[in-house]
């Protein structure tokens, strides 16, 4: 079993709710949500910068990859008007606290929690981005093969390193990891 299907078997309400819910897209409304990925994106670089740090020689190749798609998301969202020194909405404060809070524990957690920030955030996007607009960019690159085929390798790695690991502490992230998930795509409501 994938670890998405173990995602939606034991999350399946809270994920359910996430792609449910009623977003209302707009140009004014999308660019407030992506000035505001500015500093979630900058903290996120800094969770994987961590993470390659320790990772193991197999496990660099792919978090490169990560670490550089993530790098071009940032000049991406600074061409789109992102300001590093904006004023940062309380729901990505939060979010970026859990990061940071993630960073601390053992690099095997920090890949799985890696793995399920990504997949979380494709699962909503997916249903919720729809049609032309100024998100078209972001949805070519989400669905773009090379991104499939460095989420597939990042499933792969946080697979192996699932087994050993504390469940009810893996439980409590995801929980949490989907609440921030659940905060965040409702800036756009």
């Amino acid at each position: 079993m994938g670890l998405l299907e173990v995602l939606e078997d034991r999350y399946a309400e809270a994920l359910e709710a996430l792609k449910s819910l009623p977003i209302r897209w707009d140009r004014e409304r999308f660019a407030f949500w992506l000035r505001q990925d500015y500093p979630f994106v900058e903290a996120l670089y800094r969770y994987q910068a961590g993470l390659l740090l320790e990772a193991p020689q197999a496990h660099r190749a792919p978090l490169v990859q990560a670490l550089m798609a993530t790098v071009e998301e940032l000049d991406w969202l600074l061409a789109q008007g992102a300001d590093p020194g904006a004023q940062v909405h309380p729901v990505r404060r939060e979010y970026i606290g859990l990061l940071e809070e993630m960073g601390g524990l053992a690099y095997p957690y920090r890949l799985v929690f890696f793995y399920f920030l990504n997949r979380l955030f494709l699962e909503a996007w997916n249903a919720h981005v729809e049609g032309e607009g100024p998100w078209q960019e972001l949805a070519q690159h989400w669905a773009a093969p090379e991104f499939q085929a460095l989420l597939f390798d990042l499933e792969v790695m946080a697979r192996g390193a699932l087994e050993g690991l504390d469940q009810e502490v893996v439980a409590h992230y995801l929980r949490r990891i989907l609440e921030m998930e659940r905060k965040t795509w409702s800036l756009l409501l």
